[in-house]
C-alpha cells in the first residue's frame, strides 16, 4: 500500500476502536471524523420511518420477554444504521414507559443486524436493555453466527386442514390478539420489510385474519405455545391499500427463536 492508503487504513482502525468504546450507540462526537469509506449513518431528528418505530417495539418485546418485564415504547431518541453487502446494522436509543412502576421513564438501547437473503430476511436482536443497566460483552457477526443462524429455517405453510390438528396447532383467539399485542408487531415487520414496492403503506390498514402457532415445545394448555421460546407464527392477514379498492389476503411465516445466547432471533417470509 501506497503512504494514503496506509493512512486510510489506519483511521479506519482508530476509528473502529473508538467506537467499540462508545458501544456503537452514542456517536454523535465520532461522525465529524468517520473516515469516508464507512458507512455509517446518524439520525436523530425526531422524524422516524415506522420501521424504526416497529424495530424499537421489538427491541422492548424482546426484552419484556427475556425478563418477563412490561416496558413499552414512549418516542425513539436517535438511531445510527451500517450498512454492509449483505446485512444492515441498526443502534436505536429510545425511552419506554414501565407499566409496572407508574409509567416512569427508562432510557433503553437496542441492536438489530438486519440479513438479506433471496426468500426471506432474518432480524436478529443481539441487545435490548435499559441504557444504565450493566453491559454484557456483545456478540460479533462473524461469518460463523451467520452460517449458525442461516441454519434457522422456517417451515412451508402447511394445509387448512393440518391448522385442526390440535397436538401441533394452537388457533389463536381474538382474546389472545389484545392480550399478545407483539403479533401484530411481527406482522407489521414482515409486511413492511417484503412490500417495499408499496409507496407509504399504511398499517393500520393490515387486519389479521387468523394465527396459527407451532412449536415442538411440551405444553400443558394449547394457548400456552404463545408462551414458547421457540415456534413459528403463521399469520393470515388483509390489506386494502385505498379505501375505494377491495382487500388483499396475504400470508405471513415469522419464526422466533429465543437462543440459550439470549438472543431473539425472527425470520420472515411472505405471500402476498
Amino acid at each position: 500500500m501506497d503512504s494514503s492508503s496506509d493512512r486510510e487504513f489506519d483511521e479506519l482502525i482508530k476509528f473502529k476502536i473508538l467506537l467499540a468504546k462508545s458501544g456503537g450507540f452514542d456517536v454523535e462526537h465520532l461522525m465529524d471524523i468517520k473516515p469516508r469509506s464507512y458507512s455509517l449513518h446518524l439520525y436523530d431528528d425526531g422524524d422516524y420511518s415506522d420501521q424504526i418505530i416497529l424495530y424499537a417495539k421489538f427491541g422492548i418485546h424482546r426484552y419484556n420477554m427475556v425478563h418477563g418485564k412490561n416496558l413499552q415504547l414512549s418516542f425513539v431518541e436517535k438511531y445510527n444504521v451500517h450498512h454492509r453487502p449483505f446485512f444492515s446494522c441498526y443502534s436505536i436509543t429510545l425511552v419506554a414507559k414501565d407499566l409496572a412502576s407508574g409509567g416512569s421513564l427508562v432510557p433503553f438501547q437496542t441492536k438489530f443486524v438486519e440479513e438479506r437473503y433471496d426468500m426471506y430476511k432474518r432480524l436478529s436482536c443481539y441487545i435490548a436493555r435499559p441504557k444504565f443497566e450493566p453491559k454484557q460483552e456483545e456478540k460479533s457477526l462473524n461469518q460463523e453466527s451467520v452460517d449458525k443462524e442461516a441454519d434457522f429455517i422456517i417451515p412451508e405453510w402447511p394445509s387448512e386442514n393440518a391448522f385442526h390438528d390440535k397436538s401441533r396447532y394452537y388457533l389463536v383467539k381474538k382474546l389472545d390478539l389484545l392480550n399478545h399485542d407483539w403479533i401484530r408487531l411481527y406482522m407489521e415487520l414482515a409486511f413492511l420489510k417484503k412490500n417495499t414496492k408499496i409507496k407509504k403503506p399504511k398499517l393500520s390498514r393490515l387486519a389479521i385474519v387468523k394465527v396459527a402457532v407451532e412449536t415442538d415445545e411440551n405444553v400443558e394448555r394449547p394457548n400456552e405455545r404463545l408462551k414458547a421460546r421457540n415456534a413459528t407464527f403463521y399469520i393470515k392477514y388483509k390489506y386494502r391499500r385505498n379505501k375505494g379498492q377491495a382487500s388483499r389476503v396475504g400470508k405471513i411465516k415469522a419464526a422466533q427463536a429465543l437462543a440459550g445466547t439470549g438472543e431473539l432471533l425472527e425470520s420472515y417470509s411472505n405471500e402476498y
